[in-house]
Order: C-alpha cells, then structure tokens, then sequence
C-alpha cells in the first residue's frame, strides 16, 4: 500500500523528516517558530515574499520548497496566512506551565472565539486532545486565510495540527 502526500494527502514520517521548513525541536522559540510542511516543488513564494524577518527563503528556481531560518523567525505568524497551501504553522513551547501554543490557518465558519474549548486533531483529522482558543485572527483585506491560536498540553506538540470546532464548547453557553 502506498502512503505519503501524494497517495492520501497526508504526509509520512519520511517527508516531515526531509522537509527543509521543519526546525529540529530544540529550535522551537518561546515566542514561537514557524512550521513549513511544504513538501511539494511546485511555483509558490507568498511566505518568502511576506516574511518580514527574511526568515524563509526559496532561492532562484520559484518551485525550490521552502528554507525555515530559524536564527531569524520571530514566530510572528505572517507566513501563516499568506500561505495558500495552508502548510505552514507556528509551535511555542511555554516551559512554565508545560503547554503548548500553536498558531494554524483555518478556513471554515463559524470561527472560534478567544476562550472556546475545541478538537485539536492530526494531519488525519482525528481527536487528539482538547484545546483552548487563545485568539483569532480573522481574515480581511490584507490577509486571506484567518490564523487561530490554541493553547493544549506540551505532549501533543507533533501531533495536534488543526482544529475541529463542529462540536466546540464555547465559552459563551
């Protein structure tokens, strides 16, 4: 059986591993690093254009994947957004309280709101934990796709990469 992007649009383990926008886990910042699953070549430079602390590079040839600088992100989350792939997130660790922080794009409605409880779930769409809504960003004028930021335990780091809301509890009955 085949597995990998390609074959069931979820990536496997081998083409997270080679992925040249994947930092190492002692590269993840306490204000936040940015995560580039883009494991295809294909024309596509919007988080290199858009990045303000020239942290992503793709190079000459505009189908290179992208290059994650991590001595340059600041995690401000500029690439989550303006990428149309939404292969891109951004993992905080907050050492004090053993949780972690991760900024994701999301395109569905109704958003989430600040203090709502959701399904943080894999790259398959299973319930890995819950997590709370830190904040959200909508979409607007200058950014196409909304960023929500949720909140959920440190050992879930690596598996939680979206969100679930269809059976969101939220903070507002």
């Amino acid at each position: 059986m085949h597995d990998g992007i390609l074959y069931t649009g979820v990536p496997n383990e081998a083409e997270l591993k080679n992925a040249p926008g994947i930092p190492a886990a002692d590269r993840i910042k306490p204000g936040g690093t940015a995560f580039i699953e883009c494991l295809q070549t294909i024309a596509c430079n919007p988080c290199e254009a858009n990045c303000p602390s020239g942290a992503i590079s793709i190079g000459a040839q505009i189908s290179n994947r992208p290059v994650l600088d991590t001595n340059k992100c600041v995690g401000c989350g500029t690439c989550v957004s303006k990428c149309p792939g939404l292969a891109i997130t951004v993992i905080a660790r907050k050492r004090d309280d053993a949780t972690t922080v991760l900024s994701l794009p999301y395109e569905y409605f109704p958003l989430p709101s600040a203090g709502d409880t959701v399904a943080a779930v894999d790259r398959e769409g299973r319930f890995v934990c819950d997590a709370k809504v830190l904040n959200v960003r909508p979409m607007s004028a200058h950014q196409s796709t909304s960023v929500v930021k949720i909140e959920f335990p440190e050992e879930y780091t690596f598996k939680v990469k979206s969100i679930n809301t269809f059976h969101w509890r939220s903070n507002n009955g």
